[in-house]
């Protein structure tokens, strides 16, 4: 795990080295780069997060080696450039977390690094265009959609214990499952991903985790799937896990999600 004071340290130095725009104030931050966008590829399924308050989520699964897979954590800061007249926007991204240094955003802060990213979408797309040699040159471009929430699919947060707490829900059967609790971010902090069902009926979903870099974390340490049928209830932009565990007819685990974006 990532120790805090490292990385903090890290970004401080590395903005230093970041070319310097006319930032933007946040109450004039475009209201349509808001949001939950999804980048799928062959193999590979990106979530970028774009928040109100600046900051960002970008959690990445590499379906061909899960152990590649990583989650970011931090703010960014968009600023008026003349650049390029088609996009008129740079974003600067500044971790604060990072559970795989060598993947992600943060890579975007390497020494000599010069990498520039562009802004071009409309209400439905988001493109990043990434100038890495900082030479007025766009080397490689990633195009998001947004993500669209549905019954139990979208993304869901908590920030009633840990610094975040977030389950994300693919309609392709893919979850994601990550906390990041800074105060004993060695126990409290993990990721997972893999496969859920949800079974309409009954209300039950099962979590079989493909990945899991903390096991003291998120739903495989409940143990074997048929032990760990959660029950989900909706509600008013809530989504509510119940577990009885050992199946005594007593709940043992309650968790209230909220809906982001």
């Amino acid at each position: 795990m990532c120790c805090r004071v490292f990385w903090l340290v890290l970004i401080g130095a590395a903005i230093l080295l970041l070319v310097s725009f006319k930032a933007l104030p946040s109450s004039h931050l475009p209201a349509h780069i808001i949001g939950n966008w999804l980048s799928q590829q062959a193999g590979h399924i990106e979530l970028l997060q774009i928040n109100e308050d600046q900051s960002y989520l970008q959690i990445g699964l590499d379906l061909k080696e899960p152990s590649n897979s990583f989650a970011e954590w931090g703010s960014f800061a968009l600023s008026d450039t003349d650049t390029f007249t088609t996009m008129p926007l740079s974003i600067s991204f500044n971790p604060t977390f990072s559970n795989n240094p060598a993947k992600g955003f943060i890579t975007l802060l390497t020494e000599r690094n010069r990498s520039n990213v562009y802004l071009n979408n409309d209400a439905s797309r988001l493109q990043l265009n990434m100038d890495r040699m900082g030479d007025s040159s766009i080397d490689s471009v990633v195009e998001y959609e947004q993500l669209r929430s549905r019954d139990i699919e979208g993304y869901w947060y908590s920030q009633e214990f840990d610094d975040l707490y977030a389950v994300l829900m693919l309609d392709n059967g893919l979850y994601v499952q990550l906390q990041i609790n800074f105060e004993h971010n060695d126990e409290l902090t993990g990721m997972e991903w893999g496969q859920y069902q949800h079974q309409a009926e009954s209300d039950e979903v099962y979590f079989q985790a493909q990945f899991d870099d903390n096991h003291q974390t998120g739903f495989s340490r409940y143990g074997e799937i048929a032990s760990a049928a959660f029950n989900v209830k909706l509600h008013d932009d809530q989504l509510i896990f119940l577990l009885d565990n050992n199946e005594d007819g007593v709940i043992d685990t309650f968790s209230r999600l909220m809906r982001k974006n």
